[in-house]
């Protein structure tokens, strides 16, 4: 697999997550430093909880639509619908129940503010669902820059208006930031139709066969146990520092957000390395494939250990300008997470590489293994250390999770340390030809 055949579509991807960036570099100038600790903790809590929802639905039954469409002879159409169904009905089911019970996890999380930005969750949902489900189905033909602007309408309207909110005096509460995040959404929504139009007007959602669904359950059943655990354990972090330590969750949740770099680098990785993945398994391709996934490994690991290191020992500086000493003890939590891009490269391209080829079942004793190691260390970590402890947790599992997935990983492929060493003549070709 000529990894050159693939440059454009990683420039868009890089593209599209820049975005992600912009969007953290607005959190980070205007609302961090704007509203008060408890509004900024409450949406932080807020946002782990939409987050978590989402992306739990999406691994469960987005992800595994994409797989079977990439395939050869794939009803896109019928397989379509069924995940949008199911996405849908599932995503609105769990948001009511936190609506419903948004008293009860303000008390959970001792935040006030919570349980008012809770009972607008279901309605975020709704906003939300063409858009997730549009860049799922972009996903399965490589029309990443259309993924660039639909996210470009959500990121970039959640930015300009947070900016021209609080030039006109009219953002000062955690509700203001949820309000703004709505319009994101339903403008992303929009631009996802129009791109996919044609595809949800033909999607037979009273007339899919039960095939699909059955399909589709199948494989859910055994990737269901590893989205939960997997899930919980990117997201429930700043939940988790707001059950056990509910002072530092806003100073947590500050370091994560600079943290979310690594975030936007694992989203591009799983919009390309799913379909391509599942398209040359299944076509056979194995020799193919596992020289591909060394040279993803190569790049992610050339990229990210000099990444991480410069921002571990910039911290400092970087932080003071961007807090202004607001989060006192903020650097020592920021340099322990970023010191997992040592490893993330591991994580994020053997775990997408599993759900490409299908193996999900070897998938889910690697994430087994991660998510114990990270609830377990939360629980004695966090109480007598605080939002450390919860980096320490996150900075341990990744490093679980990574080591375990490649390990699964290796099963299938003929993936080996010479083997990924070895591309590096090959990627400096390339690029010397791309110039």
């Amino acid at each position: 697999m000529n990894l050159r055949e693939h440059l454009d579509k990683g420039i868009w991807a890089a593209a599209d997550k820049g975005l992600l960036l912009l969007y953290g570099f607005a959190v980070i100038i205007v609302v961090i430093n704007v509203l008060p600790d408890s509004e900024w903790a409450a949406f932080s809590l807020f946002q782990s909880i939409f987050i978590i929802i989402c992306v739990l639905s999406d691994s469960i039954f987005l992800q595994p639509m994409v797989k079977f469409a990439s395939e050869h002879e794939a009803e896109v159409s019928e397989i379509l619908a069924a995940s949008f169904t199911l996405y849908t009905v599932v995503m609105l089911a769990i948001g009511s129940v936190f609506a419903i019970c948004a008293d009860g996890c303000a008390r959970l999380f001792a935040s006030p503010e919570l349980g008012m930005l809770l009972p607008w969750l279901p309605l975020l949902l709704v906003l939300n669902i063409f858009r997730n489900v549009g860049i799922r189905y972009l996903q399965i033909s490589y029309r990443i820059s259309n993924i660039f602007w639909a996210d470009l309408a959500f990121y970039g309207s959640i930015t300009l208006l947070t900016i021209l909110a609080h030039s006109l005096g009219l953002f000062r509460t955690a509700d203001d930031f949820l309000k703004i995040n709505m319009i994101g959404g339903a403008l992303s929504s929009l631009v996802a139709i129009l791109y996919c139009g044609s595809a949800f007007r033909k999607m037979p959602i009273f007339h899919v066969p039960r095939t699909e669904y059955a399909k589709l359950l199948s494989f859910a059943k055994y990737q269901a146990g590893t989205s939960v655990l997997l899930t919980f354990q990117q997201w429930a972090d700043v939940l988790v520092v707001g059950v056990y330590a509910p002072t530092y969750v806003a100073l947590y949740s500050a370091a994560k957000t600079l943290y979310r770099f690594f975030d936007a680098v694992r989203d591009g990785a799983t919009l390309l390395i799913v379909p391509v993945a599942s398209r040359l398994h299944t076509g056979g391709d194995s020799e193919k494939l596992s020289a591909l996934v060394e040279k993803l490994l190569f790049l992610a690991f050339a990229a990210l250990i000099p990444i991480s290191l410069i921002l571990a020992l910039g911290a400092e500086p970087m932080l003071t300008i961007f807090y202004k000493n607001k989060f006192p003890g903020i650097i020592p939590v920021f340099q322990i997470l970023i010191l997992s891009g040592f490893v993330l490269p591991l994580a994020l391209v053997s775990t997408n590489v599993l759900i490409g080829i299908g193996r999900v079942r070897e998938l889910f004793f690697a994430v087994t293994g991660a998510t114990l190691v990270f609830f377990v260390l939360n629980r004695l970590l966090v109480p007598p250390m605080g939002a450390s402890g919860a980096a320490l947790s996150v900075l341990v599992s990744t490093s679980v999770l990574g080591i375990g997935s490649f390990i699964a990983m290796r099963h299938d492929l003929a993936i080996t340390t010479t083997g990924i060493l070895s591309h590096a003549k090959d990627i400096k070709q390339m690029v010397g030809r791309g110039k």
